[in-house]
């Protein structure tokens, strides 16, 4: 099994034209805040609504396998499923560096 790659191409393209150039340094400013600001810790209520902010910011930009993982990881905080929130949060820890690091350097390209 291959992993996806963390950032879909196709949907960050059809973002970066329905919002133009000068908006798409913006938003992932924003998302990059969003991102720095979370911790993936805490009690699953905090936990769940900090992953169902993430899901859909994730997904417009194009960031597929984090809004995923994010989705996942709200569905056990809500279901309180200890052992699928720590692997969960494991998981989505690792892919928000991922993004974190692809957002710094579409930045950098401009």
């Amino acid at each position: 099994m291959t992993t996806p790659p963390s950032l879909d191409a196709a949907t960050f393209a059809d973002l970066r034209q329905a919002v133009g150039d000068q908006a798409m340094p913006v938003l992932l400013g924003r998302f990059q805040a969003q991102l720095r600001g979370w911790s993936v810790r805490g009690e699953p209520a905090a936990l769940g609504a900090a992953a169902h902010g993430v899901i859909a910011s994730s997904g417009l930009i194009g960031f597929t396998r984090l809004s995923r993982l994010c989705a996942a990881l709200e569905t056990a905080c809500h279901a309180g499923d200890l052992e699928a929130i720590r692997t969960l949060a494991a998981e989505v820890a690792a892919e928000k560096d991922v993004a974190e690091a692809e957002i710094a350097r579409l930045i950098a390209a401009g």
